[in-house]
């Protein structure tokens, strides 16, 4: 189990180093999703990318895979990306048990999103019914000039919606989950970096 979520984490954490040095790869946040869906599905042994469910084969690596419960909504959601617990398990109770298997970790994203976004993650990741081991969270911001951005889906360092890694903190004290602040600012006023946030604390990453 320690190795599938270690093996998540080491592929977070290259991820976004590379988002950091180059953040234009992908225009859009579910262009991320692909592509690091990809790094993962790459990253690990041949012999770990497939397991097999009641004698069928499957992913070990889902996108959208669905909550086991509806975490406090009115219907269950779907997770960014997931990693199926091997060998895979259901969660006790559900049927059809593949739509409820349990996870060994949880990726959700976010670039430039605002910190009601974030705060949903985090609730739906530290939820008692997640269904998951570990959650992760990947927080990233690309900025450029207001008036001369090199893409719309940019904000600006004076974005009223920027949420600073000290209050992210803050926000994710005393929950389970490991948070990737990555920030790319062109204009250089935020400083450009990786952080890990956890146990209210942020640690700068290399």
């Amino acid at each position: 189990m320690s190795g599938q979520i270690d093996a998540v984490r080491q592929v977070i954490k290259q991820f976004c180093l590379e988002f950091v040095t180059d953040p234009y790869l992908c225009y859009t946040e579910h262009g991320q999703h692909a592509l690091f869906y990809t790094k993962l599905y790459n990253a690990l042994p041949a012999d770990q990318r497939y397991t097999s469910w009641q004698g069928r084969r499957l992913c070990a690596i889902q996108k959208e895979y669905p909550t086991a419960d509806p975490l406090g909504e009115s219907q269950r959601q779907h997770w960014d990306i997931s990693a199926i617990k091997s060998p895979p398990e259901c969660a006790e109770g559900k049927e059809p048990s593949y739509d409820y298997l349990k996870l060994a970790a949880v990726v959700e994203f976010g670039m430039n999103a605002k910190e009601e976004h974030l705060r949903k993650d985090i609730k739906r990741l530290c939820h008692p019914n997640a269904n998951l081991e570990q959650g992760f969270i990947i927080h990233l911001y690309r900025l450029s000039e207001q008036g001369a951005k090199i893409s719309n889906r940019d904000e600006s360092p004076d974005w009223k919606g920027f949420v600073s890694k000290e209050h992210v903190a803050e926000m994710g004290a005393g929950e389970p989950v490991e948070i990737f602040y990555g920030l790319h600012d062109i204009t250089g006023r935020e400083k450009s970096g990786l952080w890990l946030i956890k146990e209210g604390k942020w640690f700068p990453l290399k």
